[in-house]
């Protein structure tokens, strides 16, 4: 009697082990939702982007501006060499909503139970860890060679309208925030709920005497989204 209860003990561990096991392998947590991995999932971005010259002799003189429009689309999933479902994003361009798409680029992503991963440019970003909350931080160029970034969660499953669209549950990845008399370097991205990133903005700024005088500033704001 005794040796089978001990059997049935030891049955229930195994079960819970390998059930754990596989839920740590397995994205399952509505926090998944945030990051979608869906083929045909689109979004159409309106973006923004700043030059600040550096042949004005530090006045600011000479700025350039530009203004498109972006689609991302997630493609086919395939299997990397470390064993993990991998979306292809289609990535195309246009001037304006009345422009024809042409194709830019291919990136990457990658979506596991601890990390999100966007491979941008053939530099792969650790976007969004997991468990979402406000005592999260993790290093978003853990996979590539840049300097350190310390990212964390702000303003966790809230309510936001942007470009018109409400959405219900968002959350905000602070990427980076120096402000000082020799540098702004800013980043921050917003996620929404069963859609992705909706927000994205970026500046690297050099200052002379606390003055801007050189670098980028870069803005992409969802206007359209679905599933194609």
């Amino acid at each position: 009697m005794k040796l089978t209860k001990l059997y049935i003990v030891a049955a229930f561990v195994a079960g819970l082990f390998f059930s754990c096991k596989k839920d740590s392998e397995t994205p399952g947590s509505p926090s998944f939702d945030y990051f979608p991995v869906i083929s045909g999932n689109y979004k159409i971005y309106d973006v923004d982007s700043v030059y600040h010259a550096d042949n004005d002799n530090n006045t600011d003189d000479s700025i350039y501006s530009w203004h498109f429009q972006v689609k991302e689309q997630i493609g086919e999933t395939y299997i990397d060499g470390q064993g993990r479902p991998t979306q292809i994003i289609l990535r195309y361009e246009r001037d304006n909503d009345s422009s024809e798409w042409y194709e830019i680029n291919r990136w990457t992503q990658v979506l596991t139970s601890a990390a999100a991963y966007k491979t941008e440019d053939n530099v792969p970003y650790h976007k969004l860890g997991f468990p979402i909350d406000n005592q999260n931080t993790w290093n978003g160029n853990d996979a590539n060679t840049l300097e350190e970034e310390m990212y964390s969660y702000e303003n966790l499953h809230t309510s936001m309208t942007i470009s018109g669209l409400n959405f219900d549950s968002t959350l905000t990845v602070l990427q980076r925030n120096d402000d000082n008399f020799v540098e702004k370097i800013y980043g921050e991205e917003i996620y929404a709920n069963h859609v992705g990133m909706i927000y994205k903005e970026r500046d690297n700024l050099n200052k002379v005497n606390g003055l801007i005088v050189r670098g980028t500033e870069f803005r992409m704001k969802l206007v359209s989204y679905g599933i194609e």
